[in-house]
């Protein structure tokens, strides 16, 4: 391999470090309103943790989104309150470097649950206040709730025509989610920017699959 293939393929390599970083860069940040639960995000499952430090804030990745949700209100009963949970919703919406708020109206008696799974009043909004657009559906389970397989629900939904079912897998679309507290939402860029670009390159590559792998070695062999 001569000098001039050789300082192609670094500026190649190095193009490619830049663009994955600025993929890594851009971020959502999605706020929870009271009594909203995340459940799963991009066909996977939240992780138990964050539940146990009851996170309201989460990154997701810029682009399309799916998120799975529900809400839980105390309604009294009997002179005592108890948690009620709505059904499992699936929210599908499309944003780029928002800050985003999801919340529900006020839930106080076992009535207004049915009529939220009946209307889907979800509220979707910017940080300004403007209003998002998204697509919304109930995911049915009858019978035992506990020890559900949400991930396995999800795969048999996005499969089906619904609005809400999730695009078949793009390049450049993670699927993990973390949940944040609100100091680290100020601080993403600067978190991010502690990645280096060979990290980046090693995520990107590792989401992706075979076919998009093998164009990869291709490129880089052939320059």
């Amino acid at each position: 391999m001569n000098l001039f293939k050789i300082i192609k393929k670094e500026i190649l390599l190095g193009s490619l470090l830049l663009i994955s970083a600025s993929y890594a860069s851009a971020d959502n940040i999605l706020n929870l309103g009271e009594g909203i639960n995340l459940i799963a995000s991009n066909g996977k499952e939240v992780n138990t943790d964050s539940f146990l430090n009851n996170s309201t804030t989460y990154k997701l990745p810029n682009g399309i989104n799916q998120i799975m949700v529900n809400y839980t209100a105390e309604i009294k009963r009997s002179g005592e309150y108890e948690l009620e949970h709505s059904k499992s919703f699936v929210l599908l919406f499309e944003q780029h470097d928002k800050n985003l708020k999801l919340s529900a109206p006020e839930i106080k008696k076992l009535i207004d649950i049915k009529e939220f799974e009946k209307k889907s009043n979800w509220a979707l909004t910017t940080s300004s206040g403007k209003k998002v657009d998204f697509k919304a559906a109930i995911i049915e389970k009858n019978g035992f709730q506990f020890g559900r397989d949400y991930e396995r629900e999800l795969e048999i939904f996005n499969k089906s025509n619904n609005p809400a079912s999730l695009p078949k897998k793009q390049f450049f679309t993670p699927t993990d989610i973390k949940p944040i507290n609100s100091n680290m939402a100020n601080k993403s860029s600067d978190i991010n920017k502690e990645n280096t670009p060979a990290k980046m390159l090693i995520f990107w590559y590792n989401q992706a699959d075979q076919e998009t792998r093998n164009s990869f070695k291709e490129l880089i062999k052939n320059h």
